[in-house]
């Protein structure tokens, strides 16, 4: 929901709004976060036996790599440089080999990256950042609504009980 500052000041808007350098600053984790859930999310579009589920996850994950660019547009159009994921390996991304601890480990990432974006949404973010993130935050929170779903059908394991 839009604050009253932003109803009111349609453009720009008014007070301080974080600089070019905390934009980049705070973004880039943010990219490097969703693209650790996009490899996690890829791992069980690879390993969960189950065309229905992996073929609706291989929709959403082509939302959300779009949602990784326009991140990345955010923080070169603040003057930094994108965290790129060369760095990760998607082998480094093992859910486990059991459809139900696969999905509820799947769903447990996504509540934090989600939790992270609303976060970020908090802060001060420039208009055009700010629209991005609720971008993001509703293309998660699609991606939850299903995954929620989808839990539902397979009990969380007892190894993932106390977590």
């Amino acid at each position: 929901m839009a604050s009253l500052k932003e109803l009111i000041f349609n453009k720009g808007g008014i007070g301080k709004s974080l600089s070019r350098q905390e934009t980049v600053e705070r973004i880039n984790p943010l990219i490097r976060e969703h693209i650790a859930l996009n490899h996690q999310h890829d791992y069980v579009i690879r390993t969960i036996g189950d065309a229905e589920i992996a073929e609706r996850l291989e929709q959403f994950q082509k939302i959300a790599r779009v949602d990784v660019g326009k991140l990345a547009e955010v923080v070169f159009s603040a003057g930094g440089t994108a965290y790129s994921g060369v760095d990760m390996e998607p082998d480094d991304f093992n859910l486990g080999t059991d459809p139900a601890e696969m999905i509820h480990r799947l769903l447990e990432a996504e509540r934090r990256f989600l939790q992270r974006v609303n976060d970020e949404l908090k802060l001060n973010h420039q208009i055009r950042t700010k629209a991005t993130l609720n971008l993001v935050r509703q293309h998660s929170e699609e991606r939850l609504r299903y995954l929620q779903e989808v839990a539902r059908r397979y009990p969380k394991p007892a190894t993932l009980a106390t977590s």
